[in-house]
């Protein structure tokens, strides 16, 4: 992969590049980089704690699925079938 497409996978240079269009299209001219800081952070900040957020809620339902008590062929209770 070239370090141009390296570029695009970074999550801050791709919050930062949607900021710039989103705040180009708003002022209808080029950017003022002070309100395309701004909301570039803005952006980052949300995928952060949306990455965070998933991240988490994938932790806690592997706990979960750990934490289920089994019988002594080893298959989770929530999967047996009544015999």
């Amino acid at each position: 992969m070239t370090a141009a497409h390296d570029i695009w996978d970074d999550l801050f240079h791709g919050v930062a590049f949607a900021a710039f269009i989103e705040q180009a299209i708003i002022e209808q001219a080029p950017p003022n980089p002070e309100a395309t800081r701004q909301r570039a952070f803005r952006y980052y900040e949300q995928a952060l704690a949306e990455k965070h957020r998933r991240a988490a809620d994938a932790t806690t339902a592997s706990d979960a699925s750990l934490s289920q008590p089994t019988p002594d062929n080893g298959t989770p209770t929530s999967h047996r079938v009544a015999g």
